[in-house]
């Protein structure tokens, strides 16, 4: 599974970059957004760890369900109404949350609203990624993937800086800026024409019945739901771990999450190189897994800022050999009117991993709170076993693309 990443980028579609540059404007807000919310809960609403669990739980499900029904519809009627109409009530949500935080409306409005936020996202992503795949050959896809990642990155490097800074100032400041920002995503998006041309006829039981007999994409979701379970441990969990309990201030925790982004931009494209030389794309997701299980052993062993950044740092290395192969091993094995169904159904299904990892991640924490090693060193061992189970998958997948090739 070999390309040349040199030609690729010169025959890419322009389109790429405008997606790209569209995903780090939606990133310099949204990821502080996402760090800084249970924060807020935490500190302003005083929730305890199994309420934030639960609510950003909630907010997986909420999120998964509407990608599986969005991923089918962008099949049937396209990507580009997803594209533009979302960011519209998206800024409008944003504002209403900053402001709810500035004048500390009761916690449930606050709920509503970041739900309300999480519906609309969730409806546009699957378009967004089906639309790279439209317009990429095979062989270019991980090249487009990665470098939309690397623009997505680069957002979420500085995101949580400037919201760090805000942040300091009020934190409701933050959401303000996330809604001025989607507004100069949409202007991005205006650029990019519609894509799919092979609309689907397939119904949601049409859809089903084409999954249950993907017998390889029924594996690797299986295995990506018990991969999420413990990737959200790296989240929520580590963050309200290393502000609540370790001390570690909103600036510093702003500047730690900021080194995850850049650390992407800078080790992102040789990795990139690495992956596409030699190897299956699951061969390289089982590496990626096996840094996170060393990284949640090193949780228990390093503390402090430096530490911690550290700790950040070998996360971050492990998602790059993760996160660019997600949707190109979800796409390899989809036809080109199935492509957004294929990834809703994917994220629908692992989200249930999101979901218990949110709670139970959170609620299990407080009960080893005092020995926070043993909770640490479970989620390293779990992790590791998720490696060896992508390493398991990498013959039904040689299979699956060898006999793909053939036909």
């Amino acid at each position: 599974m070999t390309n040349n990443p040199e030609e690729d980028e010169k025959s890419l579609d322009r389109r790429i970059y405008l997606l790209g540059t569209s995903r780090f404007i939606r990133a310099l807000g949204r990821t502080s957004s996402f760090l800084f919310l249970p924060i807020v809960l935490f500190q302003i609403y005083k929730l305890n760890l199994f309420e934030i669990g639960l609510y950003s739980g909630f907010a997986t499900l909420i999120m998964a369900l509407v990608q599986y029904y969005s991923g089918i519809l962008t099949d049937r009627i396209g990507r580009r109404k997803f594209l533009i109409y979302i960011p519209i009530p998206v800024a409008v949500l944003y504002l209403l949350l900053g402001m709810g935080v500035i004048y500390k409306v009761h916690v449930i409005y606050i709920i509503t609203i970041w739900y309300s936020t999480i519906f609309f996202n969730a409806l546009q992503f699957p378009a967004i990624q089906a639309t790279i795949a439209d317009i990429t050959k095979m062989s270019e896809r991980l090249t487009a993937y990665t470098i939309v990642r690397l623009l997505v990155n680069t957002g979420a490097a500085v995101g949580p800086i400037i919201g760090a800074f805000v942040g300091s100032i009020n934190l409701g400041y933050i959401f303000i800026i996330t809604s001025i920002l989607s507004v100069v995503e949409l202007l991005v998006l205006l650029f990019v024409k519609e894509t799919h041309q092979k609309k689907s006829k397939l119904t949601v039981r049409g859809i089903n019945k084409i999954i249950i007999k993907e017998r390889f994409l029924l594996l690797f979701t299986i295995v990506g739901i018990l991969f999420n379970f413990l990737l959200r441990q790296r989240g929520t969990t580590f963050t309200i771990y290393i502000y609540g309990f370790k001390g570690i201030s909103i600036f510093e925790l702003g500047i730690i999450y900021s080194l995850n982004g850049l650390l992407v931009v800078l080790f992102q494209y040789p990795i990139f190189r690495l992956i596409a030389s030699r190897f299956t794309y699951l061969h390289w997701r089982a590496v990626g897994s096996l840094i996170y299980a060393a990284s949640y052993f090193m949780i228990a062993y390093l503390e402090g800022f430096i530490g911690y950044m550290f700790i950040m740092g070998m996360l971050t290395i492990g998602e790059d050999f993760v996160s660019p192969t997600t949707e190109t091993i979800i796409t390899s094995v989809a036809k080109e009117e199935t492509r957004g169904s294929f990834i809703g159904f994917y994220n629908m299904a692992t989200s249930m991993g999101n979901f218990l990892g949110s709670v139970f991640g959170l609620w299990i924490l407080g009960l080893f709170i005092n020995v926070p090693d043993i909770f640490w060193f479970s989620m390293a061992i779990l992790m590791a076993l998720v490696g060896f189970g992508y390493f398991a998958l990498t013959i039904p997948y040689r299979q699956y693309l060898n006999s793909d090739a053939l036909k």
